[in-house]
């Protein structure tokens, strides 16, 4: 296998030089705007910054131009220091004292406000009442069960706005749209010197969905179509949470190129919001194309080709092919959408495929039938019949074999950000076999569990664990071809090992893969800025068992660093394989999601 061409990765390495953060004026001017006529200086002491901010703020002489002359500034003082009051009572603070000092300086006049803000008010109580069916709606109850404002905090004016505020935005998400405040109160009472706060909520009955009208400028999907796209559910309850979903069901089906669905509350009768949805088309034809590095395969391209649109019913026809270092083949298919199209599909594909690595070589052809299924909790089903015919060498055997295998997969993908996410996880299951009956040249039966699950920790740091458990029975394992056989060793596998290079050997010493396979991998990343992070891992585990002699417990050790590119995530790992003496550290570099 060829080994990575050293240019490319001073090549990645200096341009990632090119993010790196440098040393730069971030402050802007403190008096006035950036580019606008210089304004009269506030300095505040003896209070936190967001409390001195505030004060900046509220006060009026600090948009007086520098002018301004300090006598006038003078005169205007009982004014700024009732105005530095309002601005402390905003956040509890009721018995301050303040002294105010002016003086002309060379450029601008300056106003020192000097505060002992004293002790600051509680809030001892906050009572929150909800009237009308919203008090049974789970939904609503929990997302403001946390209010900003909380008995035994101290009292911030804004805390209280934004609870009401936040009462507010979630009745009128979950279609509360004639709620209203019965009663809201802030009291304060300088007797005890506390606050408490009162708010009374009538949600008034929940708003439902009504008649979704779509209109395709000009006309090219069935209408039938785009209903089973947007999903209306059954109950019918107004959401806008709903309603986005729907949006992004028809933006991530690519057959548009805009959506534009919004409700028409002024034409809501018996408490029924009708939906307008426009759509414009995508482009019919796509054409990709994509470069990429990663150590497994070395420099690799792709180029695509699909018909978003081969008709009004939304079938999809398309073309890829792929071309490496140790892999090039292409693959057609035609796609047709079922009951929910976001992503249930009958699908058929053909695809012949090279594969040139250390352990194996193979010429492989397949026809696929599958059909992806929507299941409870989310999870993906996927049942398929594959037809395979693989003429391949394995260390210095060579084998031909016809395979009719049927087979399902489940998978399931959980993450709270597509492009750069903290914690999520991914769990894939695939149970495939055949039989010599159905005129398969062996009879086999193999499963494989996939686990990656991502976790966020304090200090922007994540722990990442990757587990691969394999199990395979079969009758005749040399004619079983290498793609499902059970290698260890590479990028997302076995770290500090090449692609494949792990298993059972034969008699010569050659790798010819295992039976079983099982690996675990545990990784703690840090970031140390927005961009840049730092990880440190271990890989451990190995394919075993077959007519091979087992090779033992395999364990990579190694450290990493990220990098949130503009073009996705980049993970350049420096990884040592703790048994192999010609080995000292194996480069693993990976362009893409982390999960």
């Amino acid at each position: 296998m060829l080994r990575t061409p050293i240019f490319i990765i001073l090549t990645l390495c200096l341009g990632a030089c090119s993010y790196l953060p440098f040393l730069g004026d971030k402050n802007g001017s403190k008096n006035g705007q950036q580019g606008g006529p210089a304004t009269v200086s506030v300095t505040v002491e003896g209070v936190d910054d967001s409390v001195g901010d505030n004060i900046r703020v509220y006060v009026g002489i600090s948009r007086n131009l520098c002018t301004t002359p300090v006598d006038l500034l003078k005169r205007r003082h009982e004014k700024t220091l009732t105005e530095a009051r309002n601005a402390l009572q905003a956040y509890g603070y009721y018995l301050p004292d303040i002294e105010i000092s002016y003086e002309q300086q060379e450029a601008c006049p300056l106003a020192l406000i000097r505060v002992v803000p004293g002790e600051r008010m509680q809030v001892s109580d906050v009572a929150v009442t909800i009237e009308g069916p919203a008090a049974e709606d789970a939904e609503f109850l929990e997302q403001i069960a946390e209010l900003p404002m909380k008995a035994g905090s101290g009292l911030n004016h804004d805390d209280y706005s934004r609870s009401k505020s936040l009462i507010e935005s979630v009745a009128a998400e979950l279609g509360y749209l004639d709620g209203r405040y019965l009663d809201s109160t802030l009291t304060i009472d300088m007797q005890n010197y506390e606050a408490s706060a009162s708010l009374r909520y009538e949600s008034g009955e929940r708003y439902l969905l009504g008649t979704i009208t779509v209109q395709q400028s000009p006309s090219f999907l069935d209408e039938a179509l785009v209903n089973r796209l947007l999903e209306v559910p059954e109950d019918k309850q107004y959401a806008t949470g709903k309603l986005m979903a729907m949006q992004n069901r028809l933006l991530t089906s690519d057959y548009f190129r805009t959506v534009d669905l919004k409700p028409v509350f002024n034409q809501a009768e018996d408490r029924q919001v009708p939906i307008d949805v426009v759509l414009s088309p995508s482009d019919k034809h796509k054409f990709s194309a994509a470069v990429g590095f990663a150590t497994d395969e070395g420099v690799r391209a792709r180029l695509g080709y699909t018909n978003r649109r081969f008709n009004t019913h939304g079938h999809q026809l398309g073309t890829e092919a792929k071309f490496s270092q140790s892999e090039y083949g292409g693959t057609a298919y035609y796609r047709i959408p079922r009951e929910h199209p976001s992503n249930e599909w009958l699908r058929f594909s053909a695809a012949v495929r090279n594969q040139d690595y250390d352990s194996y070589e193979t010429l492989s052809a397949r026809f696929t039938i599958s059909e992806t299924k929507r299941r409870f909790w989310g999870i993906l089903e996927d049942h398929y019949v594959m037809l395979a015919r693989d003429d391949f060498d394995v260390g210095n055997e060579s084998g031909l074999s016809f395979l009719l295998v049927p087979g399902v997969s489940w998978d399931k993908r959980i993450v709270d950000n597509e492009v750069d996410p903290r914690s999520g996880i991914n769990i894939n299951l695939d149970i495939r076999g055949t039989s010599e009956s159905l005129s398969s040249d062996t009879s086999y039966f193999r499963s494989r569990l996939h686990l990656h699950y991502l976790q966020a920790m304090p200090f922007d740091s994540r722990v990442i664990l990757r587990s691969d458990l394999g199990w395979m029975w079969v009758d005749d394992f040399r004619v079983l071809p290498p793609s499902e056989r059970f290698f260890a060793g590479g990028d997302n596998n076995l770290r500090g090992y090449d692609f494949q290079s792990q298993g059972p050997v034969n008699n010569e010493g050659y790798v010819i893969g295992g039976r079983y396979l099982a690996i675990v991998s545990l990784e703690l990343e840090k970031y140390v800025t927005d961009k840049w992070g730092v990880a440190a891992f271990v890989d451990t585990g190995n394919a075993y068992g077959g007519p091979g002699r087992d090779t033992g417990l395999k364990t990579g050790v190694g450290i990493g660093l990220r990098w949130r590119s503009p073009v996705g995530p980049i993970r350049i790992d420096f990884a040592h394989p703790l048994d192999l003496d010609d080995t000292w550290l194996k480069l693993h570099l990976r362009i893409g999601p982390d999960i």
